[in-house]
């Protein structure tokens, strides 16, 4: 799981903080609030990109910023919003970088790796994207290689930052049906920021909410359209 203990997040003062929060494996968590609440800082800290102010985040027992860099990502994946700037990338080889917690020194996949690509490809229902530039997908296409490429990593602990933004509404619904899946089947935690709660509310039991007063972390579970509304949006 993941644990926050006496948790302040932020850079010179405290966007955030949660005196104590626990994230399961088997689960997808949805993180609300409004834009600057803190959201993203939320998620790089978890990431291990950000110091805490104070307190500490802890992965299956063991504070993230003890997990050495080069075994973090067998451990935890991030996506973050803004997809990478390449050229010259095909959208197969930028989900195989996803197994790079695996392989030799020199980057060399092996048929189980292969496998992992192929089968995040299969998943998504992008193999048509597979020998395609990532210069040369939308942006949509662009949020499905960056999940594919998640799903291809296989860590148990995955952060996703607004995955759903730059979806139509038929991908949104297939991805956080996706995602809902893979936490249960794969046993996985799933955290992911969002601001389309009505879908969320279809596939999701937890919300993470960054409460308007206090700028405290709060779980709810099973909440309703006024609740988290009210929680975290009115003024």
């Amino acid at each position: 799981m993941i644990k926050f203990s006496e948790v302040h997040i932020g850079y010179n003062t405290a966007l955030l903080k949660s005196s104590s929060m626990e994230l399961h494996l088997g689960s997808v968590y949805v993180l609300v609030g409004k834009n600057g609440s803190g959201k993203s800082t939320l998620l790089k800290s978890i990431a291990g990109q950000l110091p805490l102010l104070s307190g500490s985040i802890t992965l299956a027992g063991q504070e993230v910023i003890t997990i050495p860099k080069k075994e973090l990502p067998s451990q935890l994946s991030f996506v973050p919003v803004q997809f990478p700037a390449m050229d010259y990338v095909q959208a197969q080889e930028f989900i195989a970088a996803g197994r790079s917690p695996y392989t030799n020194i020199f980057g060399k996949l092996t048929d189980r790796d292969k496998s992992s690509v192929d089968a995040a490809l299969n998943t998504l229902k992008i193999e048509h994207l597979s020998d395609r530039f990532t210069s040369e997908l939308s942006d949509g296409e662009k949020q499905l290689v960056a999940i594919a490429k998640v799903i291809a990593q296989e860590a148990p602990y995955i952060l996703l930052d607004e995955p759903t933004a730059f979806l139509d509404y038929p991908n949104k619904n297939k991805v956080l049906a996706l995602l809902t899946s893979i936490a249960k089947e794969m046993n996985k935690c799933i955290l992911l920021s969002a601001h389309d709660i009505e879908l969320c509310l279809d596939h999701c039991a937890n919300f993470l909410i960054v409460s308007k007063e206090e700028r405290a972390l709060e779980l709810l579970q099973n909440p309703t359209k006024a609740a988290l509304i009210d929680s975290a949006f009115k003024d």
